[in-house]
């Protein structure tokens, strides 16, 4: 619910347990007075506007204690500003007082009216018209403002998800001047906090180790993180957790949280200014980032989606799964209500795809019971290593001479659905379509055209690219019945010379959109995985388009506890994709029990990438085993609520629990990072069961481990004894309510 006071001008936007307050001041520009949790019931006092605090003059002077909602660059502000346009002409001169500094590099933005209601949606929605989980109707606010003196429209905007106690902003520029107007900087949002020791937590990493999670205090100065690489990136992710130094722990405690719903070149900025107050601020990534608007012209920006929450980091996670269940993740009516258990053939064959072999994989994954079966890379023209063929989205007939027809026949007579890995924004030199089109890829004349994995970027600024890619993907698939994508990008960007200019940052990300949302507005029934290098493409802005994605490349399930650990920060693990692969693992070497490689992998959205040709009869049992149990508590994984218990940093065992709505049943999920000898296995206080009810505890044959109430179980806790330390320990274990 949003309240507004006409007479002090204030606004309050009501959550299920936060408060969010600003107004408009004398001077017309709007003010943030306070983020905060609600101290008692979800409704504002009668008197809310009462008493609102009021400031002093506003200083001219370094030392700035106005918290601008979204500064500009202009009025006094020397700190970080959340917006930087350009008007090429002065609005008036008076020659005997003014120089002629052109262009006016300063904004001063003014109040110039509101609405409440529905605001839409923000820049770069899913336009594929497909439905979410939530139809409740959303509740916005907009706040127009307007330079001082060009016709220039900066509208603020708010929508509200009560429930979830998520606010998403966006902003909408407007240039009604005569002339362009250049725009040098842009965030999404802006927001000001108090004077604390502020502790923030976020995530870094690179190639096979995505997803690490970083905490550490702020101090003044700023502290930015962000990608340029035309995609989200490897090296760290567009969220973060906030908290007062030492004042949350994963399940107590006050935490704001921030998110980008955006693929592309972004940063996020928290600045600590002199006298200690926090500016935060996120959006469109400001190196080589200029944008022209033309008369008349708008722009809407994608969303920063903010939340608050008193339950910790565990609290903060769960608030923005449960959004993105509601709100953002496509739930077509044609598709299940899980994810399907997935075969992939890439790590068994590589490049070297030979139907009948496929075949037989595809019946030995049918009879431990996957449920999509997946081809990866190598299907499709001169492919036969990475050196050659991409760009021709045609199926090769030295590879397939029957096509793909009947291999897809066989998958589906199989009780399957069937995959294939495309990556579309990609081309190889030697590919019949950098032959046809050489300038069609992102280059700077006279440049050389670098390679990463021998391939070159597309220019995704030019329309008729993003065309002839739509052509060639709605006809593979409208001549054959595709279920499934993996959709893979290997690079980055490099030479970043387009027929958009400067534009290409942006612009490479609405065709990537486009793409998916016309593909998917006219096949339904398709789904599809984002994946990048790993988990190079893992956003709130792709989530709309896709139902899953590949998390690593990393498959080894040590490494992945920690890049789970890191996704789920921010991410629904249903989301997640995860392989068990072979017993020696392709990345790191290493050898692991085929326990702890299924325990790991079924935190999320399981999947299978071993060789189950060249496994033992009675191997296959187990998979079939432990695929039977997954599908039975997947439920629980895919549409529970997570709580991180443990982290691996603190005892070397990660311990999750997922809870059902109702707390009927439960899944418990312990696996050990590394050894931690002599230590005493740690009581596990689990949360949201049924006090009075009695639970019955069973491992993946259906063994009984033992029962207890939840009242013991949520006080005195879980023991597991197993643990004596040892390296690759790990079990999953299912908790039901007893029948009476």
């Amino acid at each position: 619910m949003i309240h507004y006071h006409a007479d002090s001008r204030t606004f309050a936007l009501l959550g299920k347990a936060s408060v969010y307050q600003i107004r408009i001041s004398e001077k017309g520009e709007v003010e943030h007075l306070g983020y905060c949790s609600l101290p008692q019931a979800n409704d504002l006092p009668r008197n809310w506007d009462r008493h609102i605090p009021t400031r002093t003059i506003r200083p001219t002077s370094s030392h700035q204690s106005f918290q601008c909602e979204y500064p500009a660059f202009g009025d006094t502000s020397l700190n970080d500003v959340a917006l930087k346009v350009s008007f090429p002409k002065a609005a008036r001169i008076d020659p005997a007082t003014e120089a002629p500094h052109e262009p006016v590099r300063d904004a001063r933005l003014r109040y110039a009216g509101h609405e409440i209601g529905s605001v839409g949606d923000p820049g770069f929605a899913p336009k594929h018209g497909l439905p979410v989980r939530s139809k409740s109707p959303r509740t916005g606010l907009k706040i127009r403002l307007k330079d001082e003196l060009y016709p220039f429209y900066v509208t603020l905007f708010y929508r509200l998800t009560p429930e979830h106690d998520i606010i998403e902003r966006w902003v909408e520029l407007e240039n009604a001047c005569e002339h362009p107007v250049e725009v040098e900087k842009l965030a999404f949002a802006s927001l000001s906090l108090d004077a604390f020791h502020w502790e923030i937590t976020h995530v870094s990493g690179g190639w096979c180790r995505e997803f690490q999670i970083e905490r550490h205090t702020l101090h003044t100065g700023r502290f930015v993180w962000g990608s340029q690489a035309i995609i989200t990136g490897l090296s760290t992710n567009p969220f973060f957790l906030l908290n007062q130094s030492g004042g949350a722990t994963e399940s107590v405690g006050e935490v704001l949280f921030g998110a980008l719903a955006y693929s592309g070149n972004w940063e996020i900025s928290a600045e600590v200014q002199e006298r200690g107050g926090l500016r935060l601020s996120g959006g469109y990534h400001s190196l080589d980032f200029r944008m022209s608007l033309a008369p008349g012209e708008k722009h809407r920006t994608p969303a920063m989606v903010w939340g608050r929450s008193s339950g910790g980091w565990s609290g903060a996670s769960q608030q923005l799964h449960a959004w993105a269940q509601d709100y953002v993740l496509p739930r077509p009516a044609t598709h299940a209500p899980y994810l399907p258990v997935l075969y992939n053939s890439w790590e068994v064959a590589y490049f070297n795809i030979k139907e009948e072999e496929q075949m037989a994989l595809a019946r030995k994954a049918a009879e431990v019971g996957v449920e999509m079966f997946c081809i990866d890379d190598g299907w499709f023209g001169g492919r036969r290593d990475s050196k050659a063929g991409l760009g021709d989205w045609v199926v090769s007939k030295d590879i397939l001479p029957r096509g793909l027809q009947p291999l897809i026949a066989e998958v589906h007579q199989l009780g399957m659905s069937f995959g294939l890995w495309v990556e579309p924004e990609m081309v190889n030199q030697d590919s019949d379509l950098y032959r046809a089109h050489p300038d069609w890829v992102l280059h700077f004349p006279g440049r050389a055209r670098s390679e990463y994995r021998n391939q070159k970027l597309l220019d995704f600024g030019r329309p008729e690219v993003v065309a002839h890619i739509l052509e060639q993907l709605d006809r593979l698939l409208q001549e054959n019945k595709i279920d499934f994508f993996k959709w893979d990008m290997n690079r980055y960007a490099t030479e970043p010379g387009s027929a958009a200019g400067r534009d290409i940052w942006y612009r490479h990300v609405a065709g990537v959109y486009g793409i998916m949302d016309e593909l998917r507005r006219r096949h339904p029934h398709l789904s599809i995985e984002s994946c990048s290098s790993g988990g190079g493409r893992v956003d709130f802005g792709m989530m709309g388009r896709v139902e899953q994605f590949w998390a690593s490349d990393n498959t080894d399930a040590k490494h992945r506890i920690l890049i789970q650990e890191g996704y789920s920060m921010a991410y629904p693990v249903r989301t997640m994709e995860c392989w068990v692969t072979h017993e020696r693992n392709h990345q790191t070497l290493s050898f692991l029990p085929l326990s702890l490689r299924f325990d790991c992998a079924m935190r999320g959205a399981l999947g299978i990438g071993t060789p189950l040709n060249k496994i033992t009869p009675e191997e296959l049992e187990e998979y079939r085993r432990r695929i039977a149990f997954y599908k039975k508590i997947r439920p629980v994984i895919q549409d529970g609520i997570l709580h991180r218990l443990e982290r691996a940093e603190d005892r070397g065992t990660s311990v999750w629990q997922y809870m059902e709505a109702g707390g009927q049943r439960a899944v418990l999920s312990l696996l050990a990072h590394h050894a931690a000898m002599l230590k005493t296995p740690p009581r596990l206080r689990l949360h949201g069961l049924i006090a009075d009810a009695c639970y019955r505890l069973t491992d993946f044959t259906g063994q009984e481990l033992g029962r207890a109430s939840g009242w013991s179980l949520m006080t005195l806790g879980y023991s597991s004894l197993s643990n004596n330390g040892a390296e690759n320990y790990s079990e999953t274990i299912l908790l039901e309510v007893c029948p009476e």
